[in-house]
């Protein structure tokens, strides 16, 4: 191969080492952690009496770290949401609190407005935080739950969120 005659060769090169650090760049800025712990996906099915248990929210909440909640489908399941947004829940053992979401509005939700977004994060806030706090009032008043399986204090529900990414609950209540 005969060299690169100085002109045209240079100018490549220059491009690509232009091209290359650029690319380095965009790669180490995307690769930042998070600032929140690490996050294990979680999913899992509630039943009451051996039917699943739809649209409930299921809570996890460590020791120490975040809680995590989801809404059971038609078909009792759920997966887990931190509070920060992301999938997954803290690796660790959990208090499970399981009880009925406040309703927000009767009618059709304008997420436009702003004070419905406000009560909407309010009341998801509200529910993340039960763990610590205590239930939501709206959940001691639970038709489809036993009382004690809303209260963080008295839940008989404890799991244990492991390092495999994988967990899946099925969580009985009668």
């Amino acid at each position: 191969m005969q060299p690169c005659a100085r002109g045209r060769g240079v100018v490549v090169l220059n491009r690509c080492r232009y091209l290359i650090a650029g690319l380095i760049a965009a790669l180490a800025a995307g690769c930042g952690g998070s600032d929140g712990p690490k996050l294990y996906a979680v999913k899992g099915k509630v039943t009451k009496g051996g039917a699943p248990l739809a649209g409930v929210n299921v809570t996890f909440t460590p020791s120490e770290g975040p809680s995590s909640t989801g809404r059971t489908s038609d078909t009792g399941e759920f997966v887990l949401i931190s509070q920060a947004g992301s999938a997954g829940a803290v690796a660790g053992k959990h208090k499970v609190t399981i009880a009925e979401p406040q309703a927000v509005s009767s009618g059709p939700v304008d997420m436009s407005n702003p004070a419905t977004m406000e009560a909407m994060m309010s009341q998801r806030q509200g529910s993340m935080e039960g763990g610590r706090k205590g239930a939501p009032a709206a959940a001691e008043k639970s038709t489809k739950v036993p009382a004690e399986y809303s209260d963080p204090a008295k839940t008989p529900l404890e799991y244990e969120v492991t390092t495999s990414g994988a967990d899946s609950f099925d969580i009985p209540i009668p």
